[in-house]
């Protein structure tokens, strides 16, 4: 069994190190609410008709702050590794490793959650659900000087993109729990390495001040604490996330063309945001590995374009029929391995 987190521990620490969010009157703020439930019911219907998947289940929409964005996802890990048997249930007093555990998963949290704009959450409930963090919307908004409510339609179809591949797709939910089970089976115990940390602390920092970086193993904290057998089950599920989130950033700026007047200005700007963090974040990001995610909009955007643009909506959808069609990492870098391989097709 992997070392257990005291949750208590982190959903206080999440509160304590939480960012407070833009100011904003009551009546503005149930604005904001009321806009993104509106968009996102929405956005699902748009999604359905330019992506032909249809979800076969209702997935609850909430709008949310920062500190209630951690609890749900704390209640999602929570209910995920106890069902996993990383972590047994009850109320035993924590020990002192939980407890440090616990820090660091809510300084982890406070951080994502002052970042992230909208998430399916799929471990929490048996539904999975749609959550919008408003707070973060309206700073992004304001910033960046976008037409609000294009850019929360905008962002509701990024998210309902995601929500309709759980959902509209029968397997895809069992198949990534399956894929995180493999990755907890795998673990060995005290598999943590203090040099290793220390190399991949070393790097975050030369990475946040453009400095060369030590010598070494490019590594991550994850890739530091991970098993050979652990990493082999990184690799699918970074396979299956780059082809999820390129997926939806085809999908919004696909609807966005015919639904919203000013995509191609939300996107130029938004690439802006994404491409330049500040010190910390870019620390926190190659320390927490979350630069591996920005390459995903990437990469999986290129291999939708590809196949897509060769293929259709039509001939791309194969992916979706069984686990066996979802392409491999090499796949996703030349999208033509992957079109011979399903669509028995050149390019």
């Amino acid at each position: 069994m992997l070392p257990s987190v005291d949750w208590r521990t982190a959903a206080s620490c999440s509160r304590a190190f939480s960012k407070g969010g833009p100011t904003m009157s009551r009546e503005g703020a149930l604005d904001v609410v009321a806009d993104l439930h509106r968009h996102a019911r929405n956005a699902i219907d748009l999604v359905t008709d330019y992506t032909g998947l249809v979800p076969e289940t209702l997935a609850p929409v909430d709008v949310v702050d920062r500190a209630r964005w951690s609890r749900v996802n704390i209640a999602g890990f929570r209910r995920l590794l106890t069902g996993l048997g990383a972590e047994a249930p009850g109320d035993a007093a924590p020990t002192a490793a939980a407890k440090l555990t616990g820090v660091q998963a809510g300084a982890v949290l406070a951080f994502l959650s002052s970042r992230v704009l909208g998430q399916f959450e799929t471990f929490s409930t048996d539904s999975g659900r749609l959550l919008f963090v408003a707070p973060n919307i309206v700073e992004v908004e304001r910033r960046l000087r976008l037409p609000s409510r294009e850019f929360r339609l905008w962002i509701a179809v990024h998210e309902a993109a995601h929500l309709t591949q759980f959902t509209a797709v029968p397997w895809m939910r069992g198949h990534f729990h399956g894929l995180i089970q493999t990755f907890f089976d795998a673990a060995e115990p005290d598999r943590s390495s203090a040099a290793g940390l220390a190399l991949a602390v070393r790097r975050a920092l030369a990475s946040a001040r453009e400095e060369e970086p030590p010598e070494g193993p490019n590594t991550d904290v994850m890739t530091a604490v991970t098993s050979p057998e652990q990493r082999q089950a990184i690799s699918e599920i970074q396979a299956l996330m780059t082809l999820l989130e390129g997926h939806a950033e085809a999908v919004m700026d696909g609807v966005g063309r015919t639904s919203i007047n000013h995509v191609q200005l939300l996107r130029r700007r938004f690439d802006r945001r994404r491409a330049n963090p500040t010190t910390l974040q870019k620390f926190l990001r190659q320390l927490l590995g979350l630069d591996a995610k920005m390459r995903q909009y990437a990469a999986g955007r290129r291999f939708v374009d590809h196949v897509v643009n060769g293929h259709g909506v039509t001939g791309f959808n194969r992916v979706w029929e069984a686990p066996a069609n979802l392409p491999t990492e090499a796949e996703i870098d030349r999208p033509e391995l992957w079109t011979a391989r399903v669509l028995g097709a050149r390019g």
